[in-house]
């Protein structure tokens, strides 16, 4: 082993129960301690939204950037090869990151600026850009690379996703939100979580992501006002009859989720068909030239 290998050897194994346990340990302070100190803030809606973001959320990435460098997980949690450039290219996918930035988009005029004063436009901006560099982090980075070293696409996808629905389940029940309306908040956030998936497979960076996150949760803030963030996720959905063009994307938004849930299991397949192809070749190869087929690794990341 070269002394290049040993640096580039993770300290902490890339599995699924370390990415959910980061997840939890950004939830503890995006959620948990976001709530606690929102909660100082009393009546005021502007102190709630710095209290329970600009301090729990700083703290939370940078332990996560700190993390990723002791664990060594290398460029894999930032960037991957972008679908167009895989084989086959799907080309269709690239309608899910136009779709999600076209979303927020068609918002923009029936926002009401006049009544947000630009010390708060300027706060939001900032609070959400820390929401979706952290969120992203931790469940399209973190989580992600964690679970795609032992799994396929589809487990990746689901699990990432459904985990971004509950983590947004702590700040409902502090929030008394009734069970029905958190089942439902959880589903349509998990559909969100699919479509973040999408936008950092397309894109091939996490960056990207986190930018489009980071959009969609400031029009909707500012929308909906600071105090009503977490309702403004889902709310969104009873206006839909108010706007045809916006219940037109949300419509082909719920479309391209269950597709890409079938994209991603036709991909596993095509990765173990190509892997068992892979396993015969060497096999027949090696059987051929008299060397015995024992040792050899058709193992890997997807």
């Amino acid at each position: 082993m070269s002394v290049h290998d040993g640096l580039d050897r993770p300290r902490v194994p890339r599995t699924t129960w370390v990415g959910l346990a980061a997840a939890a340990v950004y939830l503890v302070f995006a959620a948990v301690l976001g709530n606690v100190f929102g909660a100082l803030a009393g009546d005021d809606e502007s102190a709630e939204f710095v209290l329970s973001h600009y301090i729990p959320l700083p703290i939370a990435i940078v332990l996560g950037l700190v993390f990723l460098r002791y664990a060594r997980w290398g460029c894999g949690v930032w960037a991957e090869a972008p679908t167009p450039t895989l084989r086959p290219r799907r080309w269709w996918l690239v309608s899910i990151p136009v779709l999600m930035v076209l979303l927020p988009l068609v918002q923009l005029p029936a926002t009401p600026w006049g009544a947000r004063p630009f010390g708060t436009v300027l706060v939001v901006v900032i609070g959400t850009i820390l929401v979706g560099v952290g969120e992203e982090l931790f469940f399209r980075g973190i989580l992600l690379d964690a679970v795609r070293a032992r799994h396929g696409e589809l487990v990746t996808l689901l699990v990432t996703a459904i985990a971004f629905g509950l983590a947004h389940v702590v700040g409902s029940i502090w929030a008394g939100v009734p069970a029905a309306a958190i089942l439902f908040q959880v589903t349509f956030l998990a559909m969100n979580g699919s479509l973040y998936y999408w936008v950092r497979r397309v894109s091939g960076r996490l960056w990207v992501a986190m930018a489009v996150h980071a959009m969609t949760d400031c029009v909707l803030y500012l929308a909906a006002g600071p105090s009503r963030a977490t309702d403004a996720l889902t709310d969104q959905q009873d206006d839909r009859s108010a706007d045809p063009l916006l219940a037109t994307l949300q419509i082909l938004l719920i479309i391209a989720a269950v597709v890409g849930l079938v994209s991603a299991a036709r991909e596993d397949r095509r990765t173990r068909r190509l892997r068992r192809e892979q396993t015969a070749d060497t096999t027949t190869g090696t059987a051929t030239t008299g060397t015995p087929a024992t040792g050899t690794s058709t193992t890997g990341r997807p």
